[in-house]
């Protein structure tokens, strides 16, 4: 290979790659770092050398990015669609749910057994339990007006479609493509775009 093709073939890798390297995914004008997903990611796998992962079925490499990714996402849209429905989450009420499920994981110690079995890290529990709670209190919006349970879940689930759609999501190829129709980010390169293949 010349060195004029090596030239372009990593003028080619610092643009997909690299350029976009800083930006894990942004959500209307809410823009999340890829370091700040790599952080959470590396926090998982620390804490997963703790406990004892022999009878767990763990999300690895990849998966366990776009996973992380598609958390960030959720979290933002969620609180998001929470500001629009005037939902008030306070730390008082976060604080009670940590409670609630410390206690029914079996006490502090077994906590972090629970988020490695989840893949989730330490850092993103409170996030995760103000989704948990958003969610809750749609749901309970919608049985309000006497729409069955099913029909409630989906609604939560088509609001937050809507408004994703509506804020704009763009996720780096990395972490996979993103799917407007149901949210979610999808296993996309497996590259991550960052090998072009030459011609």
């Amino acid at each position: 290979m010349n060195k004029k093709i090596v030239s372009m073939f990593l003028a080619v890798l610092l643009v997909s790659g690299c350029g976009g390297m800083s930006t894990g995914v942004s959500i209307g004008d809410k823009e999340i770092k890829a370091s700040e997903i790599q952080k959470a990611v590396d926090e998982i796998l620390t804490l997963r050398k703790e406990v004892d992962t022999s009878q767990m079925q763990l999300v690895e490499g990849a998966d366990l990015l776009r996973n992380q990714a598609q958390f960030s996402v959720i979290s933002v849209l969620l609180d998001q669609i929470a500001s629009d429905k005037n939902l008030s989450i306070t730390k008082a009420d976060v604080a009670a749910r940590k409670a609630d499920i410390i206690s029914q994981v079996g006490g502090e110690a077994e906590l972090p057994k629970a988020l490695v079995g989840a893949s989730l890290a330490a850092s993103s529990f409170d996030s995760y339990l103000r989704i948990l709670i958003i969610s809750e209190r749609l749901n309970s919006l919608f049985l309000s007006t006497g729409m069955p349970q099913e029909l409630a879940t989906s609604e939560v689930t088509k609001l937050v479609t809507l408004t994703a759609t509506k804020l704009g999501v763009k996720v780096n190829s990395k972490y996979g493509k993103w799917n407007p129709a149901t949210a979610s980010i999808e296993i996309g390169d497996a590259t991550g775009g960052a090998v072009t293949p030459l011609p």
